[in-house]
Parts: C-alpha cells; structure tokens; sequence
C-alpha cells in the first residue's frame, strides 16, 4: 500500500497554493456544490411536491434563483482564473506547471503498474501530477459546455424545442459526468489517499510539509531546493 510513516514530521512547511488560488477553489466548492444540488434537486420534483404540497413552488422557485447565481459564479470564476494563469507571475508558474508533458502518460503507465504490482518503484511526481492535470483542464472542457447549454435555457424563450433538447441533454449529461468525477475522484484523493487521511487540509492553509512534499512531489521539491525557492515556516 502507497502509504508512508508521518511520525517523524519535519517542521518546515512550503506554499502548496497562494491566498488568491485557495480562494478561487474555495469559492469554487461554493458555485459547484449550490450548482449540484440545486439542479439535481429537479430529479426529485415528484417526492418535493408529494412531501411538502403547496410549498414546494416556494422551494423550486428559490431552487432556480439560487442555481443561476451559482450558474454565474461559476463563470466568473472561471474568466477570473484565465485572467489570473495569463497576467499574474504566480498564475503563469502555476499554468505552466499544470501544462501536459509526455512524462504525464509514462507516469500513468507506471503509476498503474506500481498499484497492481508490476512494479516496484512509484513514478517520481512534480508539482502535478497527472490526475491533477486530467481534473484540471477537465474544467475548461466542461465549463463551456455547462455554461453555454444553462444560458440557452436560462434563455429558453429565445430558442426553439430542439435547440432546447440539445441544451438539456449537453447541461444534464456534463453536470452528472462533473459531479461523479469530483465524489468519486477528487473527494477520494483529498479524504482517504494514504498519507492523506482523514483529510488533506492544503487548500484551508495552502501549506504542505516538506515530509508530504518529498512522498507525493518529489521532482518538485528538488527544485525549490535546486532555484533555492524555500517558502516555508517553522514552528
């Protein structure tokens, strides 16, 4: 098992995200989560209004209000992060960073064959590694799709019913394909990886410690050792 001894925790720690990247993901849990339940909240229409009767318009009315404010955060959010990989110093490091190399495949291949026990080295990782990569730019793909097909039917007066059917089903079949990916992916890796557990707490501090570092990104912490890039503090 991928798994290390954390006894020995070193008291130095180094910047894994800025205060400007952990609210950008924060507020990005925020849209998501409102987005995921108010829309899905529509798959249950007929037990809502069986359970609660009359106020069930009350509650679908203030669904709808909710899941567009969202709707819009999510957007803004993702203009502002283009903003910030394209004109900031740390945003370009970070998109930089997270482009794909052709190492990213040799580590998957490797990755799976040390997991299977195939082999007994663990790919060396950087400061990405490749399901960071395939999560991230998984966003760029969908955000367009989701965005692009909710303002149509935000707009449904202005579009015909199959232009709408189309809409529905791009909005409806990337949402769930999101919202599977991050319960099944994303919140796995933050809550129950080894080394991880119970919770990987980076993206509340942005701050990993140099044990963490040398396990999960070992090409990446020579390199702050190498350019002398120490960010850390001690305690």
């Amino acid at each position: 098992m991928d798994c290390y001894d954390k006894r020995n925790i070193a008291m130095r720690y180094y910047v894994r995200m800025n205060r400007s990247e952990r609210i950008q993901h924060l507020m990005l849990i925020l849209s998501i989560t409102t987005l995921v339940l108010t829309g899905f909240m529509l798959e249950g229409e007929t037990w809502v209004i069986n359970s609660f009767g009359s106020a069930s318009k009350l509650i679908f009315f203030w669904r709808g209000i909710l899941h567009r404010i969202a709707g819009v955060g999510f957007i803004l959010i993702g203009v502002y992060h283009l903003y910030y990989v394209s004109f900031t110093k740390d945003g370009n490091s970070w998109i930089r960073d997270m482009l794909p190399k052709l190492k990213d495949f040799k580590d998957a291949m490797q990755n799976v064959a040390y997991l299977v026990g195939l082999s007994k080295e663990r790919p060396k990782f950087d400061r990405f590694n490749y399901q960071d990569k395939l999560e991230y730019f998984s966003i760029y793909f969908g955000l367009p799709i989701v965005a692009i097909s909710g303002v149509m039917l935000w707009s449904e007066y202005n579009w015909n019913q199959f232009y709408l059917d189309v809409a529905m089903a791009f909005h409806r079949g990337e949402a769930t394909l999101a919202a599977l990916a991050i319960l099944v992916w994303h919140l796995l890796t933050v809550f129950f990886k080894p080394g991880n557990y119970p919770l990987n707490t980076t993206f509340i501090h942005g701050m990993m410690s140099e044990d963490d570092l040398k396990h999960h990104h070992p090409l990446w912490y020579e390199r702050i050792k190498d350019n002398g890039e120490e960010k850390e503090s001690k305690s």
